[in-house]
């Protein structure tokens, strides 16, 4: 029992020797990342040029018919924050009400909003609102009730060299259903 600290000892000191021999070094190889992105078509500068508050320029409506109509009288905001919100609210006036039954499409009431999370496809300039899980709402339930107002349905964006955003909502054999134009402000 007496050879125990002598033997601790001697162990400590071989291991303090052992890691004391281990210098750090720099990496022998370099690690490989992908090119930092310089262009306007990244995520971040597509959700920088959409945050902030928007308001409703023009707004029309094509019917799955081909039929097209400008929605007159139409007030509109688009809000979207820095931690991917996106609230867009359409306040329809009767005479664009009208409209909108003319062309065959039943507005679900002269107030539509629709509000959530949303993702931004760069590649496709597109915008998809998730639920709490971030999965994309199913396309085929804003289909089953034929509402391009949806928030089920895709969003496509482009933004004008003007600063002007133009939002466009498509019918399911792609032909466009709603186009917004917004003005930043």
């Amino acid at each position: 029992m007496v050879l125990t600290r002598p033997c601790g000892a001697a162990a400590a000191l071989v291991a303090m020797v052992l890691l004391g021999s281990c210098a750090a070094s720099p990496r022998q190889r370099p690690i490989k990342t992908s090119p930092i992105a310089q262009s306007g078509d990244t995520l971040q500068s597509a959700r920088k040029q959409l945050e902030g508050k928007w308001t409703l320029a023009a707004l029309e409506y094509g019917s799955p018919d081909g039929k097209r109509a400008s929605i007159e009288g139409t007030v509109g905001t688009l809000t979207a924050d820095d931690f991917g919100n996106l609230s867009i609210e359409y306040r329809i006036s009767d005479a664009g009400v009208k409209i909108l039954q003319g062309l065959g499409f039943q507005p679900p009431d002269r107030i539509i909003s629709v509000k959530g999370r949303a993702v931004i496809n760069v590649d496709q300039k597109s915008i998809a609102y998730v639920d709490e899980n971030a999965k994309p709402f199913d396309p085929k339930a804003a289909a089953g009730r034929a509402n391009p107002f949806a928030l089920e349905r895709t969003r496509y964006y482009d933004f004008a060299p003007d600063g002007s955003l133009t939002l466009v909502t498509r019918h399911d054999d792609g032909k466009d259903a709603v186009v917004s134009k917004w003005k930043k402000g």
